[in-house]
């Protein structure tokens, strides 16, 4: 019995690092094919491609969350927190883009 628990046990904790290692690459996956969506239209670092990207309105407010909203965030991007902070419309539940993300950028914490 002793060893059927240690059994179920580790196998409990080879899912649940699978998972979260699956997760991490899915991310890591997300913010490079970002990052050359933006570097494919705009010219420097991936930084500055991705703010150049949010600032160019002729984007969709769509695109404009997805592409470079959520890629800045995820690689901690300090350069475009004032860029950022200028956006904000003090929405962290995201009701205001809720049905709306193609005219309104979305944001939530």
């Amino acid at each position: 019995m002793r060893r059927i628990i240690i059994l179920i046990g580790a196998s409990l904790i080879f899912i649940c690092i699978s998972a979260f290692s699956a997760l991490i690459l899915s991310i890591r996956h997300g913010v490079k094919e970002r990052i050359n969506i933006a570097q494919e239209k705009y010219q420097g670092t991936a930084e500055d491609a991705l703010i150049a990207y949010l600032q160019d309105t002729t984007n969709s407010p769509r695109d404009r969350t997805d592409v470079a909203i959520w890629t800045l965030g995820q690689i901690r991007s300090q350069k475009a927190l004032p860029i950022l902070k200028e956006l904000y419309d003090d929405d962290p539940e995201g009701k205001t883009c809720h049905g709306r993300h193609d005219s309104v950028l979305c944001q939530s914490v």
